[in-house]
């Protein structure tokens, strides 16, 4: 899905059945709909959605929140079919990785193994420890997202 056209959390509640009756494992409706956001959880998870009244809203966010490519300790969605191979993710991960600011300063981190490489063609997480989203406490960089142009890669978590 194009970072633009992702679906906001109200929307994706208004394709619920909307009865937060937790059978899903979450206290709200509206709680699954961001736990599908951050694919915590899959549209199967909602018995009601799983019948015929609500086929279409399955078959939609199913479609949007599925779990195909996601790496799980990560976060990071990879949506293979998309990524050239271009390698900028890598290049901008590097760089984020080895550096840092400190009291308005750019300064030299420890040197890291890289997170990302392109393998066969299609960029993969070699090096999960290495990102800054993994420290503690973590550090939102979304640097790799925000430089693929082909929208192959989405931080969902």
């Amino acid at each position: 899905m194009a970072r633009k056209d992702r679906q906001q959390p109200l929307t994706i509640f208004q394709m619920l059945p909307r009865t937060n009756c937790k059978l899903c494992g979450f206290s709200t409706c509206m709680a699954f709909a961001f736990g599908l956001i951050s694919r915590d959880a899959k549209p199967e998870d909602c018995p009601d959605l799983l019948t015929d009244k609500f086929k279409d809203a399955f078959d939609e966010l199913t479609k949007a929140f599925g779990t195909k490519g996601l790496v799980a300790e990560s976060g990071l969605l990879i949506e293979k079919d998309k990524c050239v191979g271009c390698g900028d993710c890598v290049l901008v991960c590097k760089k984020a990785i080895s550096t840092a600011v400190y009291r308005g300063m750019v300064v030299q981190r420890e040197e890291k193994p890289q997170v990302l490489q392109v393998v066969d063609g299609k960029i993969c997480v070699i090096n999960w420890e290495s990102c800054k989203r993994s420290e503690i406490p973590p550090d939102y960089c979304r640097v790799c997202e925000e430089k693929c142009k082909f929208e192959a890669l989405e931080l969902v978590k």
